[in-house]
């Protein structure tokens, strides 16, 4: 009689549960789609994706992959919000939300190494808005740590490459970058990815005192992206003039954060 009173709660419970799991599964399907959409030029989509994946954690708040995902939702939301006219508070608002998600899904699964460089990334961008020199460099090596950690992950690398390439010269690791870039580089599969990030490397080469290698990378662009192959035209110029245009070099970095268009829209590049 005990053993039918125990079984029937059991039941019940991995019957919540799996509805749960459920539920959650089709969230982050959900969640992986809305995230393309935003990477194609859609980036109205961020505010609801942000509010689905708030609501899903209220009701799973054990589920890391979850956190995670509503970190990586706050950040597609900081680069939206980017495009739009300087609003600082909203800006260091999403990128403190993004930080806190990802330190929740770390603290349920701290083996998560993307979400680890996920949570430098926010860190280090919310330092940046607050002034926080300390912070910054704090958040620098826990992108490193998630490197060493996973040196093979393609996206831990990125994360850590599109992030840390932003820092002036004088506080970038730029041989970590170029390991990163050549490292993606090395594993790509989409052409016109590729263009774009050989503009990207040729650049930390020419800031670096390396012309030579940086022409290397501009002469790679295919033509696959007709964006990338024209900012390498405008680069072959500047360096027969002695330097690359620090606003060409922002210009294609921007991509790295709120344009990735530039890399993920279907149908509108060569």
């Amino acid at each position: 009689m005990r053993k039918s009173i125990l079984l029937i709660p059991l039941s019940i419970l991995a019957a919540v549960a799996l509805a749960a799991s459920t539920r959650d599964d089709e969230t982050l399907a959900r969640a992986y789609q809305m995230q393309l959409q935003f990477r194609q030029g859609n980036p109205d989509v961020t505010v609801p994706l942000v509010k689905m994946l708030e609501q899903a954690v209220a009701q799973s708040p054990n589920n890391a992959a979850l956190w995670e995902a509503l970190g990586h939702a706050n950040m597609s939301k900081e680069g939206a919000l980017s495009l739009a006219p300087p609003d600082m508070p909203a800006l260091l608002a999403t990128a403190q939300r993004a930080r806190d998600a990802y330190a929740r899904s770390l603290a349920l699964r701290p083996d998560n190494m993307l979400a680890l460089s996920s949570h430098g990334m926010a860190r280090m961008v919310v330092a940046g808005f607050e002034g926080d020199g300390a912070g910054v460099t704090a958040a620098v090596e826990e992108m490193n740590e998630a490197v060493r950690r996973a040196p093979k992950s393609i996206s831990v690398r990125l994360v850590r490459a599109f992030t840390t390439i932003h820092l002036p010269v004088a506080m970038r690791d730029s041989d970590a970058v170029i390991d990163d870039l050549r490292f993606i580089l090395d594993n790509a599969t989409n052409p016109r990815a590729e263009d774009v990030v050989h503009v990207l490397l040729g650049d930390v080469y020419a800031e670096t005192g390396k012309p030579d290698a940086a022409r290397g990378e501009f002469g790679q662009v295919t033509g696959a992206s007709s964006f990338a192959a024209e900012q390498a035209k405008f680069r072959f110029v500047d360096l027969g003039k002695g330097a690359v245009a620090p606003a060409s070099i922002t210009k294609v970095r921007e991509s790295t954060g709120s344009r990735c268009v530039t890399c993920h829209a279907a149908g509108i590049d060569n």
